[in-house]
C-alpha cells in the first residue's frame, strides 16, 4: 500500500534520540487477525522499514507463525539459555543491519510458553523477552488479542489494530478492542486503511445497484465512515474510552510518518538491565542454530 517513503520529519528523531540500545528496550504491538492478513501486512513491513530508516535494529515476534525443526523461532530460542540467544540474535542483528532487512522470528508457540517462562524466573513477561532479544533496539510483537493480553501486566502499551477498507472486519475488530481491554485494561490504536482511488477515465456502470461506479464507491466510502463512528461510540459508551484512529490514505506516506511517530510515543520502554546474562562455560555461539529470518 505505502511503496515509496520519503525522509521522516524531525519529531521522530526526537522521540529516537538518547533511547535505542543503551537505555532500553522499545516494545510495540500490532494485533493479528487471519482474515486480516493482508491488510495487516501491507502496513506491517513498511512500519518496519521506517523505523529502520531512523536507525532501529527492529525485529519482528511473529505470532502468526509456527516454529518448525526448518523454521525455528521464539520457542527454540526460551530453550536455550538467555546469554545464547542475546549472543545469537545479536550477531543477526548485525548481519540485517548491514543488508537492511528487518529480522522476524516465528512465535506462536513460543509466546504462549513465554508467561510461564517469565514466572520462572520471577520476572514480567516482556521483561523476560527483554533477556533473549539483546542486540535489538525495537521489537514488535504480531499476535492475536488472546496471545498478546498475558504479556502485558502493568506496561503501558497501546497495540496497533489494522482495519481493511472493507466493512466486513468492524465485528472482529470491536471483539479485540473489548478483550484487551477488558483482560489488559489496554486501549488500541486503530490504523483504518483506505482502499486505491477508482481508476481515471470514462464511468463504468454498477449493474447491480444501478448506478456509476463513482456512486457506488462514495456510498461505500459513507457506509465504512458510519460504521467506523459507531465503532468508537460503542467502545466510548461499553468500555470506557475510544480508540485513537488514524487514517492510512492509499500511498499517502505521510500517513506512514504519522502513525510511525504515534507508535513511537505510544511504545513501552523497558530500561536495560544486566539480570539473566551469564555466560555459559564452553558456549559456542558460532554453533548454534540460526533463528531469526529475514523479511
Amino acid at each position: 500500500m505505502l511503496e515509496s517513503y520519503s525522509p521522516p520529519h524531525q519529531g521522530m528523531g526526537l522521540h529516537l534520540h538518547g533511547s535505542p540500545g543503551d537505555s532500553g528496550l522499545r516494545i510495540m504491538a500490532m494485533l493479528h487477525h487471519a482474515a486480516a492478513s493482508q491488510a495487516e501486512h501491507s502496513l506491517l513491513w513498511p512500519l518496519c522499514a521506517q523505523l529502520q530508516r531512523l536507525g532501529q535494529s527492529v525485529l519482528v515476534i511473529d505470532g502468526s507463525q509456527n516454529e518448525s525443526a526448518r523454521t525455528p523461532g521464539l520457542a527454540q530460542l526460551l530453550s536455550q539459555t538467555a546469554w545464547q540467544a542475546a549472543t545469537e540474535l545479536r550477531s543477526m542483528a548485525e548481519r540485517n543491519t548491514e543488508s537492511r532487512r528487518v529480522a522476524t522470528l516465528p512465535a506462536r508457540l513460543g509466546l504462549a510458553r513465554l508467561r510461564q517462562s517469565a514466572q520462572d524466573n520471577g520476572l514480567a513477561p516482556l521483561a523476560a523477552l527483554q533477556r533473549y532479544v539483546r542486540g535489538y533496539s525495537t521489537v514488535l510483537i504480531y499476535a492475536s488479542a488472546e496471545a498478546l493480553t498475558p504479556l502485558l501486566g502493568e506496561q503501558s502499551l497501546q497495540p496497533l489494530l489494522v482495519l481493511p477498507p472493507d466493512t466486513e472486519h468492524l465485528i472482529e475488530s470491536y471483539r479485540q478492542i473489548k478483550h484487551l481491554a477488558v483482560f489488559a485494561d489496554t486501549h488500541c490504536t486503530l490504523a483504518a486503511l483506505e482502499g486505491s482511488a477508482p481508476p481515471e477515465g470514462p464511468q463504468r456502470y454498477d449493474w447491480s445497484r444501478k448506478q456509476s461506479s463513482h456512486q457506488s464507491a462514495a456510498q461505500d466510502s459513507q457506509t465504512r465512515l458510519q460504521r467506523l463512528d459507531a465503532l468508537l461510540q460503542c467502545s466510548q459508551r461499553h468500555l470506557g474510552d475510544a480508540p485513537v484512529l488514524l487514517r492510512m490514505r492509499w500511498r499517502q506516506v505521510s500517513d506512514l510518518h504519522q502513525l510511525t511517530l504515534h507508535m513511537l510515543k505510544t511504545a513501552c520502554i523497558l530500561p536495560m538491565h544486566e539480570h539473566g546474562l551469564q555466560a555459559v562455560p564452553g558456549a559456542d555461539a558460532a554453533a548454534l542454530p540460526s533463528l531469526a529470518w529475514s523479511h
